[in-house]
């Protein structure tokens, strides 16, 4: 399966993501009403806030999530810095110019597209391409800055070209590489984080899916992934690999019926996984799903529709019993989303609407972070100078909590969306 990708692109490619036909409009946003009850209440409206806009000097195209180390926010951006192939950043959670800790030169790697995973004073990453042998590198930067340390090139036998970021248990890194391995489709690898020769743990054979994009999600000893292609029906896999290695097993296989094209990572709760289809679902522009850790047919628990947002390619998040994840387009201005959506499902709630044309952004290519009541995350294009932002999302009117509404008189008022 093809991944679909969108009309403005950066690296005059965007790595993943498309954009939707519609355009939502809405009609009519009513004043909300204070709520009392529950001591997390759910928010009706959100404010769009740019923290930060990128120049190429200090770097373009940012594909990445964030990592968030006290009041900093840490990621990569695909492109810029000195080289013009990518950098390592920092920008303060109260916004300003981004901070380049990083600039890749080939060598230590070349264009960054993950988000970055944090131990101590050490981030971790990886680079699609450059290294010794051009197939992409794992590097780690100290927090204040520095030249990328390469811990391993990939040379194609155990994996080229990661795409995905990594995670951390105990001192090995794991991640994944989109093409080479044995049957170059891709691999699942281990890494010291004193660097070494990968370990590769599998290597997909179309049989059992190929092209892992996203980060693993790591239970116990178990390791869960999604692949963009391969399985019974070409259209991609979430699968399961105990984290010593082995032979993927196939927990679920797409079709355009119920999706197709997981280009995400998965989010567990308990024993179910949650992720998205960059396609398929109703209208063919994505969905968003669950499955059992066991397998099983994947439940769709939303289709997106162009007005709600088109094409999702980050990974999503949980808090509470709600969803968080971003679209790269789709909304009012075709240029994108953050959506919620209850992991029951329905129909996924629009909470800002990226604008390319204004000062926000446009097409978030990865998910978000959350700390307290904010929502952080990066897009890849846009902003004042057309190369990215960073932005943060912020709660402003809290909703009525269920049964527990404060008057005033005999009078309440309650906030609603009407769509065009």
């Amino acid at each position: 399966m093809a991944i679909k990708r969108d009309r403005k692109s950066a690296r005059e490619n965007f790595p993943l993501g498309r954009i939707g036909e519609s355009v939502m409009k809405p009609k009519c946003l009513l004043i909300a009403l204070l709520a009392v009850g529950t001591a997390t209440p759910a928010f009706a409206d959100y404010t769009l806030a740019t923290l930060a806009t990128f120049n190429g000097a200090n770097g373009a195209r940012p594909y990445s999530d964030l990592t968030l180390l006290g009041s900093t926010l840490c990621g990569t951006t695909s492109i810029g810095g000195a080289k013009n192939i990518g950098t390592v950043f920092s920008v303060s959670t109260a916004g300003g110019a981004p901070a380049v800790l990083a600039s890749f030169n080939g060598s230590n790697g070349e264009h960054p597209d993950a988000g970055l995973t944090l131990s101590g004073s050490t981030l971790y990453g990886t680079t699609e391409y450059g290294g010794a042998k051009n197939d992409g590198t794992v590097f780690s930067v100290p927090v204040t800055g520095g030249s990328p340390t390469v811990l391993t090139s990939f040379d194609g036998t155990h994996g080229a070209v990661p795409v995905g970021g990594l995670i951390l248990s105990g001192s090995t890194l794991y991640g994944t590489t989109t093409s080479g391995g044995a049957n170059d489709a891709g691999t699942v690898f281990s890494l010291p984080v004193a660097g070494g020769t990968p370990t590769t743990l599998a290597s997909f054979d179309f049989t059992d899916g190929a092209a892992p994009f996203a980060r693993l999600t790591l239970s116990g000893s178990t390791l869960y992934g999604t692949t963009v292609n391969g399985g019974a029906n070409s259209d991609g896999t979430v699968f399961s690999l105990p984290a010593a290695g082995g032979t993927p097993m196939v927990l679920a296989s797409f079709s355009g019926a119920n999706a197709g094209g997981p280009v995400a990572g998965l989010n567990l709760s308990g024993s179910t996984l949650y992720g998205t289809t960059n396609a398929g679902g109703a209208n063919n522009d994505g969905t968003v799903f669950s499955l059992a850790t066991v397998g099983g047919t994947p439940t769709v628990l939303a289709s997106f529709d162009g007005t709600n947002g088109s094409g999702p390619a980050g990974d999503l998040i949980l808090s509470g019993n709600t969803l968080y994840g971003t679209t790269i387009g789709g909304g009012a201005y075709d240029d994108g989303t953050v959506f919620s959506l209850p992991i029951a499902g329905g129909t996924p709630t629009v909470l800002a609407s990226f604008n390319y044309d204004g000062a926000s952004g446009a097409f978030p290519q990865r998910g978000l972070i959350l700390s307290g009541s904010t929502l952080y995350g990066t897009t890849a294009s846009g902003g004042a100078n057309g190369y990215g932002t960073v932005f943060e999302l912020s709660p402003s009117v809290p909703e009525p909590a269920t049964g527990s509404l404060l008057l005033f008189g005999s009078a309440g008022i309650l906030v609603r969306r009407r769509r065009k």
